[in-house]
């Protein structure tokens, strides 16, 4: 493994891919998931301007393999309101025939529209977790209507009546999420639900709900949820993919499109969900709100039956220092 990738690339050869990733992950955490993200398409008019009718929803699909090695992170170059962060990395995948076995990448009659990574796509990487919750104990977790436990890995609830509610409650130490811009969780129940909402509370009574459109999660199937926690979502909402399904995701808050503060603390994360019986079980882990980079797709360096690199650049960030500041 050592010197597999150097700076003229991976070397040649007979490559497995999907083991170099997982060795690279848990050695050396130079593997890591990445979230593959494309924005809504939108029809044309005659003179090739878009008219503001969508074609296509965006694509948002977590859980890709990948290999980011940065040659730039972050170059800033004061612009107003803040910095403009200019930046540029080099990305390696697997192949695309491998990419089209993942959950949401494989190409079916519900999901038509991944046919492979394209100029401009975005690729989402974690550039600092901000606030995690701790499933390896049961600390700050409360079921509502279960019994919390955990298994070292995970949190379970194990209900007591159908409609479940887990809760999650931060510590008072939990500050800077301003810092965060997206959030992330696993879960996993073993029986049919229906996820219903993800509601936010901050330290100010403020709340942001994140609710899926006729969302049921598959039993004894982790799902993976990557959802934007940043201005401007409330207006743009999101989505949930499953099996290459969609999912509309609704986000609004406690009162208008500019009642919640995202620079307040963190205090609870509840999930509500459908459907079970009692001793039904649903599982929770990696639930944690992180800083991204994206990362947008520019060129595409080298194609082989056994990976994939792509050169990459980020085009602007935010300055935190000037937002914690005003």
């Amino acid at each position: 493994m050592p010197g597999l990738i150097g700076s003229q690339g991976v070397r040649p050869g007979a490559l497995n891919m999907s083991r170099i990733f997982r060795a690279l992950r848990y050695r050396t955490e130079q593997a890591q998931y990445v979230t593959f993200h494309r924005p809504p398409i939108y029809t044309t008019d005659a003179y090739g301007v878009p008219n503001g009718l969508k074609l296509t929803d965006e694509l948002l699909f977590p859980d890709l393999q990948a290999i980011v090695r940065p040659t730039l992170t972050a170059d800033y170059q004061r612009e107003r309101q803040g910095n403009n962060i200019i930046g540029a990395v080099r990305i390696y995948t697997p192949n695309i025939t491998t990419i089209k076995n993942y959950p949401n990448f494989e190409q079916t009659t519900t999901n038509p529209n991944f046919n492979e990574i394209e100029g401009w796509d975005r690729l989402i990487t974690n550039y600092r977790t901000i606030s995690c919750a701790e499933t390896n104990v049961i600390t700050g977790w409360g079921g509502g209507t279960g019994t919390i436990t955990t298994d070292g890995e995970s949190i379970i609830n194990t209900l007591s009546v159908a409609s479940p509610v887990t809760t999650y409650t931060a510590p008072a130490s939990n500050v800077n999420i301003l810092e965060a811009d997206r959030l992330r969780l696993k879960i996993k129940p073993n029986f049919a639900m229906g996820l219903t909402s993800i509601v936010i509370t901050n330290a100010a009574a403020q709340t942001l709900t994140y609710t899926p459109t006729a969302l049921t999660v598959t039993a004894d199937n982790w799902l993976t949820l990557d959802l934007p926690y940043i201005t401007g979502t409330v207006t743009d909402n999101t989505s949930i993919y499953q099996s290459g399904t969609r999912y509309a995701t609704t986000v609004t808050n406690s009162a208008s499109p500019t009642a919640y503060n995202y620079e307040s603390n963190l205090v609870t994360i509840v999930l509500t969900s459908t459907g079970g019986v009692a001793t039904n079980t649903i599982n929770f882990k990696e639930v944690e709100l992180y800083k991204s980079i994206s990362w947008h797709v520019h060129s595409l360096k080298d194609m082989t039956d056994g990976y994939l690199i792509f050169n990459c650049v980020r085009t602007q960030g935010r300055d935190d220092a000037r937002r914690r500041a005003e």
